[in-house]
């Protein structure tokens, strides 16, 4: 019998997109025992899928990228006909991901989607507010008065945070390139030089006292800084960042202040656990307090430009998938 067929993006060699990802029919996915097929109708491009496509993660090849969708239930489980919304582990890079018509997920990995967002917008939320709330919620248990400082604010994960962290009551202050609309304290980091010293510009800030929390989506040489711009028994996570540099830097920053540093690879949450996690955004979006980002839409044909536009920075506009008949 012959095998019914999607529309899909192939990873098929590491590269830049033009050379990494191709256009063409791939079989529709058979769900297994747990499992649900789910018709995609929006998938957003993160980091994360350019990182997967350059070849930095080790994904065996060929495979279907793409972790975040938007979609519908369509075969098997008690969601049939649900409209729901995700990240999930391991796609895109240990199982096909979503950058395609359709994509079997194991059942518990799946959350409602928001009743006032559209596909394209629930999509855009993904990684970027799963790893947000992780970090500033889940492991930094960020409180109401304190005062948050996030590098490389102005991208997504940053935006993410902000909104986080204003909604449980701390202040944040943004450390980026570009200023976010509506940030109030902001570090223009942009320098080619390096003259803007961070951590003094964060004391200045605080009155001397230094930020409670950092949450640094940067790494590299903003390290070290970032690290000095914490109080004494501040909090620090740090996210997955690209190859770099070796820095150095001193371990009396971390024992004579009694900091607590950690990091968190997003990749490795466990599917059901990030599906919580998308149930607690739920409501936010659903009454207002937190907001989808601006979208761009593309047809998979064009997933290359759309990895691409990713690649060149995207000034706070998420790209996003939209398969045929989406």
């Amino acid at each position: 019998m012959e095998t019914k067929q999607m529309e899909a993006i192939v990873l098929k060699a590491a590269g830049s997109p033009d050379q990494a990802l191709v256009h063409r029919d791939e079989p529709i996915p058979v769900p297994g025992p747990g499992e649900v097929l789910v018709e995609v109708h929006a998938a957003a491009v993160n980091p994360l899928d350019v990182v997967n496509a350059a070849g930095w993660l080790g994904t065996p090849l060929p495979t279907i990228p793409g972790v975040d969708f938007a979609g519908v239930v369509v075969s098997g489980g008690a969601r049939e006909g649900r409209e729901v919304w995700g990240s999930g582990p391991d796609l895109g890079m240990k199982r096909a991901g979503t950058h395609a018509r359709f994509v079997a997920l194991p059942e518990s990995w799946l959350s409602d989607k928001p009743a006032n967002l559209t596909m394209a917008e629930a999509a855009a939320i993904g990684r970027a507010h799963l790893t947000a709330f992780e970090t500033v919620v889940n492991l930094m248990e960020v409180k109401a008065g304190e005062t948050l400082l996030i590098t490389g604010g102005s991208g997504m994960v940053g935006r993410a945070a902000t909104a986080i962290a204003h909604w449980r009551g701390a202040k944040t202050i943004v450390a980026g390139r570009h200023r976010p609309e509506g940030v109030e304290h902001f570090i223009d980091t942009s320098a080619a030089d390096g003259t803007v010293d961070l951590a003094e510009a964060v004391l200045d800030s605080t009155g001397g006292r230094g930020a409670d929390l950092v949450l640094d989506t940067v790494g590299g040489p903003q390290f070290e800084p970032a690290l000095r711009s914490l109080r004494f028994g501040g909090r620090m996570v740090g996210i997955f960042s690209a190859p770099e540099p070796k820095i150095s830097f001193s371990p009396a920053e971390i024992y004579n202040r009694q900091l607590r540093v950690t990091g968190l690879a997003s990749v490795f949450l466990d599917g059901a656990y990030a599906a919580g996690i998308f149930d607690q955004l739920k409501p936010l979006f659903e009454r207002g307090i937190l907001a989808a980002p601006a979208v761009r839409t593309w047809p998979l044909a064009q997933g290359a430009e759309a990895y691409q536009a990713v690649m060149n920075g995207s000034s706070g506009i998420k790209q996003v998938l939209v398969p045929s008949g989406g």
